[in-house]
């Protein structure tokens, strides 16, 4: 692992998925700041590695050995220290790895080999890539698309090879191998959705927003506000506040609800640990003794509330002489 290599301001294979609207933990509009941010000398946010992350670091050159052994291949490159670029699109890459190998692979989900192709048998020649992934979710027969496949296909395009393998590490003991070739159909998507992106990093046109989280990306903080005049909203804005309020009263008397609930089912177990119904199973353990945590408050920089406050306004009665 040599960190990261390609351009902050631009498509990269690692956001291919996002991009795409694939990836679990990050929206389109995330990646768009980002790059907008970058154009605009802005610095991100400062990126604290996992214990998790930084293990997969550790242990990416035994990923890609692994992986370079099952196709019996040879040269394998692990210190790529500089970014590949797409001819024509304005898209970059990194590698993890790369090998050459001569082979047919069969599809074996035994051996932990499973070929992502129609036939399920592909036949690879030359240089591929290796990437590598380390995951604490249960092994998978297809991984999910953010967990390498839209990265590899966007890999195979930046670098023009023609066979990739996602080496993934499933919960630290089930090590998979997924094979891909070039996905035509697939690339086209993608190659239209980076063109996209681009434009909306030059036009800093966002994606309309998800949830309210990602409000909150788009508008980070209130332009020239102190310059603006009060915003007079139209009667739907009453409406939707209107049914926040109705759930939040909701939410009240179902929390209470659960509340009273198990204080009868605490009741009906009384010194029991455990109790067993016709439908259901009761636990009512002791939990394992933990040191207390330490908590440490570090100094944040300003953002916008994450929430928009919600206040009545008070109705002017109006005595008639």
């Amino acid at each position: 692992m040599v960190g990261k290599v390609t351009p902050d301001n631009m498509a990269s294979a690692s956001i291919v998925a996002a991009i795409l609207g694939h990836d679990k933990y990050k929206t389109p509009n995330d990646c768009l700041r980002r790059c907008i941010n970058a154009n605009a000398g802005i610095p991100a946010p400062l990126w604290v590695q996992s214990k998790q992350a930084a293990f997969g670091d550790t242990i990416e050159r035994f990923l890609a050995e692994k992986a370079c052994d099952a196709v019996q291949g040879n040269k394998l490159r692990t210190d790529y220290d500089k970014a590949f670029y797409h001819d024509d699109l304005p898209l970059a890459c990194s590698l993890d790895a790369t090998c050459f190998a001569d082979k047919v692979i069969e599809h074996n989900p035994a051996a932990g080999i499973y070929v992502m192709t129609a036939s399920k048998r592909l036949r690879i020649s030359g240089k591929g890539i290796i990437e590598c992934k380390n995951t604490s979710v249960r092994a998978e027969d297809a991984p999910a698309p953010f967990r390498g496949p839209l990265q590899l296909q966007a890999q195979l395009m930046c670098t023009g090879l023609e066979w990739g393998v996602v080496s993934t590490l499933h919960a630290g003991y089930d090590l998979r191998l997924y094979f891909y070739d070039n996905d035509e159909a697939l690339q086209i998507i993608i190659a239209n959705r980076v063109r996209d992106f681009d434009r909306r990093v030059t036009d800093f046109d966002f994606y309309s927003p998800e949830n309210s989280a990602d409000s909150n990306t788009i508008w980070p903080e209130p332009l020239f506000f102190d310059a603006k005049p009060l915003l007079e909203l139209n009667e739907d804005i009453d409406d939707i506040c209107e049914e926040i309020e109705d759930a939040k009263r909701l939410k009240k008397a179902m929390d209470a609800k659960i509340d009273a609930c198990q204080n009868l089912l605490k009741i009906a177990l009384g010194d029991h640990e455990t109790g067993i119904a016709k439908k259901y199973q009761l636990e009512w353990k002791m939990t394992n003794a933990r040191a207390q945590k330490t908590v440490t408050y570090v100094s944040k920089d300003s953002e916008r509330a994450k929430s928009v406050r919600i206040k009545a306004i008070k109705e002017v009665s109006k005595n008639v002489a």
